[in-house]
């Protein structure tokens, strides 16, 4: 290992590596806060996000240890809703029944640089060697791995509570100021989205 690190100029052609997949769970420290009714952004989601990867490396087809790249960095999910020109609304008595657009996130997902933070373990030699390339490589692979999270059942479940919760602001605001409904403050809004089960027959809102 010695002389391979002595002459490693000239025997980069025998190295190879086989980098694993990248492994983030679910962030820690996670804080769902919703934004103000009648934006296209409905919430946000703040986490302390951590990746790493395992990079196998092997000399003449030989494994002669690993890398474990990681990288922690806290991100900030935001979601929006596209308001469509026309909101389907279902009336049952006093119980309004809204469809809303469905909510998407807002890309790409913000990370606080700042305070990003690295670190790598594996085969003490190969770390010594290659500690800054494999960060940098693990490190331009966390925006698309972000995208993915954003846009993945679990965190799109975390946020759509207070994302509903800011639409059912939205479209209280709209009912209290149509004629009919002017100054009415006994009546329910039930916000769904449309990619959520489908119900009912609808009206309409035109903004």
């Amino acid at each position: 290992m010695l002389v391979f690190a002595h002459m490693k100029t000239d025997s980069t052609q025998y190295l190879s590596r086989d980098e694993g997949a990248i492994r983030s769970g679910l962030g820690e420290e996670t804080l769902v806060m919703r934004t103000p009714g009648g934006l296209l952004e409905v919430a946000k989601i703040h986490a302390i996000e951590h990746f790493d990867k395992r990079i196998d490396y092997s000399l003449l087809g030989l494994g002669i240890g690993e890398t474990v790249p990681h990288i922690q960095i806290p991100a900030v999910y935001r979601y929006h809703i596209e308001l469509a020109q026309e909101w389907p609304i279902h009336r049952s008595g006093s119980v309004f029944s809204v469809v809303a657009p469905p909510v998407k996130p807002s890309l790409p997902v913000a990370v606080d640089l700042a305070h990003i933070q690295k670190d790598i373990s594996g085969s003490w030699l190969l770390v010594a060697l290659n500690a800054d390339d494999d960060l940098d490589a693990l490190e331009r692979e966390i925006t698309a791995t972000l995208a993915d999270k954003a846009g993945s059942p679990i965190y799109l479940r975390i946020q759509r509570d207070d994302a509903r919760d800011t639409v059912t602001e939205f479209v209280r605001k709209w009912l209290v100021t149509q004629t009919r409904w002017n100054g009415a403050s006994d009546f329910t809004i039930e916000v769904r989205f449309a990619d959520e089960p489908e119900a009912g027959e609808s009206l309409l809102i035109h903004r």
